[in-house]
């Protein structure tokens, strides 16, 4: 009877102990699990769901490591709001100052009764171009949520802006000439506009006489050069930066210093490159170039 009893005891020792061996296992098992979790929170750059931290008691040090690491993950999106806020408010300071000089301009013909067809047009259409141009910086913030790509014809929408721009041509006298191939691309027609609003924009503003040529080249290539005041060598390699205006702006006393920074923005987004080249009182030569199709 003694002996039957040890057996029963030594049999449901070992059976325990068994499935301690498999809780113990499991439990090792939800550790590792865990800890992988922690670490890998740890480690990457952006953060993702949490998992459930009642999981987690053990790991304080690499807890502690994920509460630091989410701490400043919020700051730094803080302080790119923050940056985003700056941008945009200094960037209305800017237009506000721009559309005061179309604004006075029509006023003036208003109190002098000397109303111009032309000049008015003119002023009307400097006037929607700022406004235009601060609509494409609000949304430049968000750009990879507003793009459509689609097959375009180079050619086609160039027309359309020199169309576009017919008053001004007509009013400073300037021949403008558009040759070449007929370029089909892939890319996003309203962005693009944009961009070659900006620079045969900026071709007109600079130009007093003269032409500007436009050609677009079968090596996916648009080149627009103009026989304007062109660009000091000093101005050149700081043309794309925020807020730079250069010698030609501080003439003008009406330029932002973003027009450039945005198209660069904008055709580098696009998968484009821009390169200006330039000499004082010998023109401007802009080629955009279509050949990289990366988007990024």
């Amino acid at each position: 009877m003694r002996s039957l009893n040890i057996n029963s005891v030594l049999d449901t020792l070992w059976n325990g102990l068994y499935i301690l061996a498999i809780i113990s296992i499991f439990l090792f098992w939800r550790w590792y699990k865990a800890n992988d979790i922690l670490e890998n929170l740890v480690t990457e750059t952006v953060l993702q769901t949490l998992p459930n931290m009642t999981t987690l008691t053990s790991h304080e040090g690499l807890y502690q490591l994920l509460l630091q690491k989410q701490q400043l993950e919020q700051e730094r999106i803080k302080s790119k709001l923050e940056e985003n806020a700056q941008d945009i408010q200094d960037y209305y300071a800017m237009w506000a100052h721009q559309i005061k000089v179309p604004l006075s301009v029509l006023d003036l013909m208003n109190q002098t009764n000397t109303i111009d067809k032309y000049e008015t047009s003119n002023q009307l259409l400097i006037t929607n171009q700022y406004l235009d141009m601060m609509l494409h910086f609000i949304r430049l913030k968000s750009f990879h949520q507003d793009l459509s790509f689609e097959k375009i014809n180079v050619q086609s929408l160039l027309r359309s802006v020199i169309q576009e721009y017919k008053y001004l041509f007509i009013h400073k006298d300037l021949d403008v000439s558009l040759s070449g191939f007929d370029l089909l691309i892939i890319s996003d027609s309203k962005w693009l506009q944009f961009v070659f609003e900006q620079v045969i924009f900026n071709a007109i503003k600079y130009t007093s006489e003269g032409s500007i040529d436009i050609k677009c080249q079968n090596d996916h290539q648009v080149i627009i050069k103009d026989t304007g005041i062109g660009i000091a060598a000093s101005d050149l390699p700081r043309l794309f930066d925020k807020g730079y205006t250069g010698f030609n702006g501080r003439l003008e006393n009406n330029a932002s210093g973003l027009g450039l920074y945005m198209v660069k923005q904008i055709l580098h987004n696009l998968g484009h490159d821009i390169i200006i080249s330039s000499k004082v009182n010998f023109g401007t030569s802009v080629i955009i170039d279509f050949k990289q199709t990366e988007n990024r």
